[in-house]
């Protein structure tokens, strides 16, 4: 099956293995080989990519405020391409989003922000 980085990947909408939203691909990390053909390592999710997409310094500011919130911040998450699968029309993980460091923000929002909505 024929692959387009940029039609089928990038900006697509990944699940993760109980089928939750784990957000979209914001980025492609290809490893260059010397005498081989280019091979497509990691893709990246989160914020900070998205926003370097859009402009390096905010996305550089947003990363150094995101690493306030905990460790392992601050950086987008890399997902290796093994563990992505094609499922149309989104991307599937062999991962669960819970265990990973991809919703710190939403769970930081949920109970510092909405948790303090009245009827939330």
């Amino acid at each position: 099956m024929r692959v387009h980085l940029v039609r089928d990947i990038l900006d697509n909408q990944l699940l993760d293995a109980n089928s939750q939203n784990a957000g979209k691909v914001d980025g492609i990390v290809l490893e260059m080989r010397q005498g081989e053909p280019t091979r497509v390592h990691y893709v990246e999710v989160g914020p900070t990519t998205l926003l370097r997409r859009l402009n390096r310094r905010l996305g550089d500011w947003y990363a150094r405020i995101d690493a306030r919130l905990g460790e392992g911040r601050g950086a987008p998450m890399r997902i290796p391409i093994s563990r992505l699968f094609l499922d149309f029309p989104s991307l599937r993980i062999d991962l669960a989003v819970d265990s990973l460091p991809l919703m710190a923000l939403e769970r930081w929002l949920s109970k510092h922000i909405v948790a303090k909505i009245p009827w939330s």
